[in-house]
């Protein structure tokens, strides 16, 4: 099965906002394995455009450290799945990162 993760950073952390130079790394998976990468480097901080970005790439879960509730309504509205830091124990995706 496919499917698309996304983690979004911020100076090589889980970023705590959505901002200017956000990173997302989008990794495309099929079945347990990572199959592609791609980093794409935000260019502001409007909810819309990023949660379009994320729709175009066909991003169906997205790991972040926090994100505004206006933000998460907008993803969860458009089927995008959001992991925040207090939900990543025992995740096996994520605990193949090691974040300072």
């Amino acid at each position: 099965m496919k499917k698309t993760i996304a983690i979004i950073t911020d100076k090589g952390v889980p970023s705590k906002e959505i901002k200017e130079n956000t990173l997302i790394n989008v990794f495309e998976m099929e079945g347990e394995k990572v199959s592609g990468y791609e980093s794409i480097k935000l260019e502001s901080n409007d909810n819309n455009n990023f949660s379009k970005l994320l729709k175009l790439k066909q991003i169906s879960l997205i790991y972040v450290d926090a994100i505004s509730n206006e933000l998460k309504h907008l993803l969860n509205n458009l089927g995008i799945h959001i992991k925040s830091r207090d939900q990543w124990e025992g995740d096996q995706f994520i605990d193949q990162f090691i974040f300072g």
